[in-house]
């Protein structure tokens, strides 16, 4: 039995927000926040995939990890991913916050979620600051630097200054409030630059650029032989992340994710499935199958939602009148308005 041919008659990968189960619960998010929790492996995503030059100044002992609790929420009472203090010389602190937009759609909201992280934040250190320090002539706020990943199909087009953000910002050049965030666009990074350095971070990028079911295979098959040079606790936090993934793939089926990756790390002689393995890809197909039939339907409602918001019909009226579920009609006719140019395929995978 081939198992790459098994392998591809499984749905390709789901986008995160598709991911539901309790056990696999954002994967990505548990990969990306575990690897940049490291202070060495986030200095290595600071100087390869930021590249300024004040990253190479700083050293892993600079870094210290902080509770995300210490950066003010945004203004949808969201908290940041992470956050860390940086000690530059002269005992000047700065704040490096990230943002995961792990997800298939681009938050044009962006820059004012991060205006309002660095705002509130900033007013709670500066009322934290004794009334004596903050009023002397050498004060100074820390400085807050946002750094946005993102790692959706589509590229990332929503302004990244908050001057483009105002009406007429151009106008006035520093004398508009301005503040620019760093943006790592997975879509946008070369899959031989991701390889050029072996950290655990890289190859869960490099994975993570393949939404294929057999471009993945290909893609864990090929991080398989280069964690091989990792630490073994490194190779334990890759492994887990491959599983996870596997596991939102394969409908949380443990002894076919198992034995996928019993076989990833093996040559190309050993390539049996067992009995119950067979089935659970049989069921997988089966379960694709009634899966592409409610697929059909939810597209066909998505045309005829359509045709309504055509004639400025209310979500409302559109639900009466389909008999449909309110809030995937609200959902529907708010992507339909924000994204007028997408076809019908595109907004059901969408949703």
């Amino acid at each position: 039995m081939d198992v790459r041919k098994e392998l591809q008659n499984l749905p390709d990968r789901p986008d995160v927000q598709d991911v539901q189960e309790a056990e696999v619960d954002k994967p990505h998010d548990k990969g990306y926040r575990k690897s940049l929790s490291n202070p060495k492996e986030f200095l290595h995503f600071l100087r390869k995939y930021v590249g300024d030059d004040w990253t190479k100044k700083l050293k892993v002992s600079d870094l210290s990890l902080c509770d995300t609790k210490m950066l003010e929420k945004d203004y949808q009472g969201r908290e940041a991913d992470l956050i860390y203090k940086a000690c530059l010389p002269e005992n000047r602190d700065i704040f490096i916050f990230i943002l995961q937009e792990l997800q298939s759609s681009v938050d044009y909201t962006m820059i004012f979620r991060v205006l309002m992280y660095v705002v509130n934040t900033l007013l709670k250190h500066f009322l934290n600051t004794p009334e004596n320090v903050r009023e002397s002539a050498g004060f100074r706020l820390p400085a807050m630097v946002p750094i946005i990943f993102y790692n959706g199909a589509e590229s990332w087009t929503a302004v990244k200054s908050l001057k483009e953000y105002q009406n007429c910002g151009d106008l006035f050049g520093e004398h508009v409030l301005n503040l620019k965030y760093y943006l790592i666009d997975l879509s946008k990074i070369k899959e031989n630059y991701i390889l050029s350095t072996n950290t655990v971070l890289d190859n869960i990028m490099y994975c993570d650029k393949f939404r294929k079911k057999d471009e993945l295979a290909e893609a864990i098959r090929t991080t398989y032989k280069r964690i091989e040079a990792l630490g073994a606790q490194e190779k334990e936090e890759f492994r887990n992340w491959v599983k996870y993934i596997l596991l939102s793939i394969c409908g949380n089926k443990k002894a076919v994710v198992e034995e996928i990756l019993n076989w990833t790390g093996k040559g190309e002689d050993d390539m049996a499935f067992k009995y119950n393995i067979i089935k659970a890809f049989e069921d997988e197909r089966a379960e694709g199958k009634a899966e592409g039939e409610a697929s059909g339907e939810l597209r066909k409602v998505i045309s005829q939602i359509r045709k309504k918001v055509s004639r400025d019909m209310s979500a409302k009226d559109i639900a009466d009148m389909l008999e449909e579920d309110m809030d995937l009609v609200v959902r529907i006719c708010d992507t339909l308005k924000k994204h007028p140019d997408w076809d019908d395929e595109k907004i059901r995978e969408l949703l």
